[in-house]
């Protein structure tokens, strides 16, 4: 298959194996699930082909286990995009969202007939979330939710445990707060400041996982979403088809346990590759690095190229895909252009920075 351009395959939105591309704008674990896995997998390939999976109370079953929670608690869902449609469909009628995010929220809630109030996070504030001020803009904007990813997509801030208490407790009054904590694996300083520890204090709180990020599997498309409110769990699930998982997604859920030692020296690997990628485009003239919490690096390009033509550049040059951020809610102006790089293994790392490094040295010819 030749080589399409770069808004072709970014449009495509994964199925990259058909390409000869490097692919650094999606932010999956590259170090994990282990060889073991894998081999086991295809051991097993014929079998679960040709065999139907469980239905999802029970599959909701093995995701529930490790967390201490029941199918009651949990559902799990054809990659996390499922349960942000059930949710918004379900829960929603208007919801304060801080921008820059990840879109599909806002996406769905329009699709839906949803209202929709933009929290914007500035960059002369490195995007930073001041509780207080979204706590205002909630109870202002009279909306009946709000969404909180920690850390952040794609700006890589993290709130503290004791910042997301806060807003927790004074934003119990809300009908529903969506934590999604698909990235929290990855954070430099555990322990994790996840609040699945709080689900029983804050019944209207639904906590959102995507395992693609740190598990490093979305083909199989998992995701789940945790709460103490089990009417909610119970109508999100009848929202979804009895058979909504893959049989090679329960294998995932029923053998991964068997991983817990690989998984969090794989995460542990993956900080460390982020920081040196982190450290590596700060070396780069054009570009301003935020540091990052996530397994991705999102840049302000100063000079000499536009996030377009940068993502171009390194597409048509060396065949490295990152993400143009430059028209994303919260981050388009006429000013500013934004590129976000999800970090891969170190090797793969060291290779794109030294393809925007090459990019510099042409620049000044």
């Amino acid at each position: 298959m030749n080589q399409p351009d770069v808004k072709y395959v970014s449009s495509l939105y994964g199925g990259f194996w058909n390409f000869e591309i490097k692919d650094f704008c999606y932010m999956t674990n590259p170090y994990f699930p282990p060889e073991g896995f894998v081999n086991a997998l295809g051991e097993r390939l014929r079998q679960m082909i040709k065999a139907y999976p469980s239905t999802n109370w029970y599959i909701s079953s093995l995701a529930a286990e490790p967390l201490g929670l029941t199918h009651e608690e949990v559902v799990v869902a054809n990659g996390a995009s499922e349960l942000i449609n059930a949710i918004t469909d379900s829960f929603v009628d208007r919801l304060v969202v801080p921008v820059p995010t990840f879109d599909e929220f806002i996406n769905r809630a329009h699709i839906l007939g949803k209202q929709v109030s933009l929290f914007r996070l500035l960059p002369s504030e490195d995007f930073e979330v001041e509780p207080e001020r979204l706590i205002r803009s909630v109870q202002d904007s009279g909306a009946n939710s709000v969404l909180i990813i920690n850390p952040n997509n794609p700006t890589g801030k993290l709130l503290s445990i004791e910042k997301m208490r806060l807003l927790l407790e004074s934003l119990a009054s809300l009908e529903l707060i969506v934590v999604d904590e698909s990235f929290n694996d990855f954070v430099s300083n555990p322990p994790s400041p996840s609040v699945m520890k709080w689900l029983s204090d804050f019944p209207n709180v639904i906590v959102l996982k995507s395992l693609s990020k740190s598990y490093g599997i979305p083909g199989l498309r998992l995701g789940y979403a945790a709460s103490s409110n089990k009417k909610r769990i119970s109508e999100l699930r009848s929202k979804l088809p009895i058979w909504n998982i893959n049989s090679f997604a329960q294998y995932f859920l029923e053998t991964m346990r068997e991983y817990s030692e690989d998984f969090l020296v794989s995460c542990t690997s993956v900080r460390a590759a982020t920081n040196k990628l982190y450290e590596g485009l700060r070396s780069v003239s054009y570009l301003h690095p935020y540091p990052s919490e996530g397994n991705y690096v999102l840049s302000r390009v100063l000079h000499s190229f536009t996030g377009e033509s940068l993502t171009a550049n390194l597409f048509n040059e060396f065949g490295m895909l990152i993400n143009n951020m430059s028209t994303k809610r919260g981050l388009e102006s006429e000013e500013d252009n934004f590129v976000r790089m999800a970090s891969k293994t170190a090797e793969e790392n060291a290779e794109l920075i030294r393809a925007v490094q090459e990019l510099e040295a042409t620049m000044a010819k």
